[in-house]
C-alpha cells in the first residue's frame, strides 16, 4: 500500500460521509503525511499532536503479525476505536505503513446503539 491508496480512501470517504470526515493520515517508516484534515479539526491539533498519533498507530502496525498469530480470524485489516465524539479507524497495511482515519461519531449509528447498549449493560 502507498500514499496513493490513502488518497483514494480519502476521496471515497468524502463521497460517503462528506463533512463527517475529520482526518486521514498516511504513515510509513519514513514519517507521516496528513492527507486530509477538516479545518475545525486542524485547529485542535498541533504538529506535535499529529506526530504522537502517527507514532501510536505505527507501534500498532508493528504488532500486526503478532495480532494475526493470536487469533484464527485471518489478516488484521482494521482496528476501530470509538470515542464519545469520534471514531478512529486504523488500517495497518504492513508492519511499517498504514492509514489512520478519524470520523465524527455520528457516522457510525452502531456507536449510538449496539455499543452504547453494551456499555449500559456493563453499567458504564
Amino acid at each position: 500500500m502507498s500514499e496513493n491508496s490513502s488518497e483514494a480512501l480519502t476521496e471515497f470517504l468524502k463521497e460517503q460521509v462528506g463533512r463527517h470526515l475529520r482526518s486521514v493520515i498516511f504513515y510509513d517508516d519514513t514519517g507521516g503525511e496528513v492527507i486530509y484534515v477538516r479545518d475545525d479539526v486542524a485547529d485542535e491539533y498541533t504538529d506535535e499532536d499529529v506526530s504522537e498519533v502517527v507514532q501510536d498507530v505505527r507501534l500498532e502496525a508493528v504488532d500486526k503479525p503478532h495480532q494475526e498469530s493470536l487469533y484464527v480470524h485471518g489478516p488484521l485489516e482494521c482496528t476501530l476505536r470509538l470515542f464519545g465524539d469520534a471514531v478512529e479507524l486504523h488500517f495497518p497495511h504492513d508492519e511499517t505503513s498504514g492509514t489512520a482515519v478519524a470520523l465524527d461519531g455520528e457516522v457510525f449509528p452502531m456507536h449510538n446503539t449496539f455499543v452504547e447498549q453494551c456499555l449500559d449493560a456493563m453499567g458504564e
